[in-house]
């Protein structure tokens, strides 16, 4: 709707416009009107800046040998100002070309400056008018720099080596899954900057990995997130997320005892569970009964009240893989002295 209403309006407008230019055209007396009323603003003008000004121009600043420990803050703003007095015609060309080369200072050189929470150095830019007035254009006559004083922050910088992670949200195709953890290349980056913002980093996001209906390896670049005014070894890391074809399994795998007394022993019934799971094609050959372990622990058994049944709980399983089912969850038991 806004965007019907301000064509309307700017077509309105354009009518407008070319009704008067051709009013112009028809009326003689008008026209002549118009063309002596441009020359004339122009004789004015040309008259104008042949006057002397005082004007404020912007003067650029380069920083150089800041030691390696310390950095400037992104803020800070690199330029001073110089109040001039010349012809407008020299001022117009200095504030449409900004023709001036930087003022360079050494910052190994400068004073160096602590308290009332800044840390820096500093240098008095009214030392530096020779150099100033070294650039400025016959006829401009530099009146005042400002501020007087160059003051520089420096904020303590630290760096780290810190691993990257980034959070995933993916789903398979039937069938599919994902075969083992996503891998970055690289896994870790250096990050530096402010020793008070790197010092509580405890490693190094990335933009969210989303993808829907995976079956087949995926490979992707990921754009790394970084606090404000921290700088990384890498802007990004290459992620690959390995997908494969799965098979379901079935084992049979013996349950251990634990907490039973030496004098004693038991049985129970069943004495092994099943378990079910979903394993990838590369991992199907090398899966064991040997990589689980499943325990009923009867230590409780031998307390107030003596259960009618034990709990079953997986204590070892292999991580890679899933949906991961067993059964029994409860076995039946029978409690022996030895002889």
């Amino acid at each position: 709707m806004v965007s019907k209403i301000s064509k309307t309006n700017f077509i309105l407008l354009w009518d407008r416009i070319k009704n008067w230019f051709a009013r112009v055209r028809q009326d003689r007396n008008l026209f002549i009107f118009l063309v002596f009323l441009v020359i004339s603003t122009g004789f004015w003008f040309l008259n104008a800046l042949r006057k002397d000004y005082t004007a404020t121009l912007s003067y650029p600043v380069k920083l150089e040998n800041i030691p390696g420990e310390k950095m400037l803050p992104e803020d800070f703003k690199s330029r001073i100002d110089i109040k001039v007095r010349a012809g407008g015609f020299v001022i117009l060309r200095y504030q449409l070309s900004n023709t001036f080369l930087p003022l360079t200072f050494d910052v190994s050189q400068m004073n160096p400056v602590s308290g009332n929470g800044r840390e820096g150095v500093f240098a008095v830019t009214n030392d530096e008018q020779t150099r100033i007035v070294g650039q400025l254009s016959q006829g401009m006559e530099l009146i005042e720099v400002n501020p007087d004083t160059l003051f520089v922050p420096l904020i303590e910088t630290s760096s780290a080596k810190l691993p990257v992670k980034i959070d995933s949200e993916l789903s398979f195709e039937k069938q599919f899954l994902q075969a083992g953890n996503i891998l970055f290349e690289p896994d870790s980056v250096v990050v530096t900057g402010p020793k008070q913002i790197v010092d509580t980093m405890q490693l190094v996001k990335g933009k969210k990995l989303v993808f829907d209906n995976l079956s087949d390896t995926v490979s992707t670049m990921v754009p790394l997130t970084l606090p404000d005014h921290v700088r990384s070894s890498a802007k990004r890391v290459y992620a690959t997320i390995p997908v494969e074809p799965f098979t379901e399994l079935y084992l049979k795998v013996p349950l251990k005892i634990k907490g039973l007394p030496d004098s004693l022993r038991i049985k129970t019934f069943p004495s092994e569970i099943q378990v079910s799971f979903r394993v990838g094609m590369s991992k199907y050959e090398s899966i064991t009964q040997n990589q689980f372990q499943a325990v009923v622990d009867v230590t409780h058994v031998f307390g107030g009240e003596r259960p009618d049944r034990l709990k079953v709980r997986l204590d070892r399983v292999p991580r890679y893989v899933e949906s991961l089912s067993f059964s029994p969850i409860f076995v039946e038991y029978l409690l022996e002295k030895k002889r």
